[in-house]
């Protein structure tokens, strides 16, 4: 049975955790997204990541729905750049979202190591890779 459930109206909610391998935090997201609740989401990780020191991020968006534009997208990946400078993060996203490959995009002419994947295998193969 496939979950039909409409993220748009999901409250944003995420889970952080730490028991991935070595240095990898794992972040599960879900709902509808604003920009602040999302950069909010990032400062509380980057301060969890310095608590334990870790540096990568596995983030799995399937479930999310970001509730803002294509340019917001490009001002939220640079706030994300200056909140997690040293950091290397993976997405694990859903193919139909045309703002993932956006924010791939916009990752490329920042200092964000970014990179999305459909799976998390991959993800955390390449996270345990750099």
């Amino acid at each position: 049975m496939t979950d039909k459930t409409d993220h748009t109206t999901q409250p944003f909610t995420y889970n952080i955790n730490s028991a991935c391998p070595s240095d990898i935090i794992a972040v599960t997201v879900k709902g509808c997204g604003q920009p602040k609740e999302v950069i909010d989401m990032y400062q509380k990780i980057q301060s969890f990541a310095q608590l334990h020191h870790k540096d990568k991020l596995l983030l799995n968006v399937v479930d999310l729905k970001l509730h803002y534009s294509g340019s917001d997208v490009l001002k939220v990946t640079k706030v994300i750049e200056q909140i997690l400078p040293n950091f290397c993060v993976a997405r694990v996203v859903s193919p139909a979202d045309f703002k993932s490959d956006l924010i791939d995009l916009f990752s490329h002419s920042t200092s964000l190591k970014l990179k999305s994947f459909h799976d998390e295998h991959h993800a955390i193969e390449w996270l345990t890779s750099t």
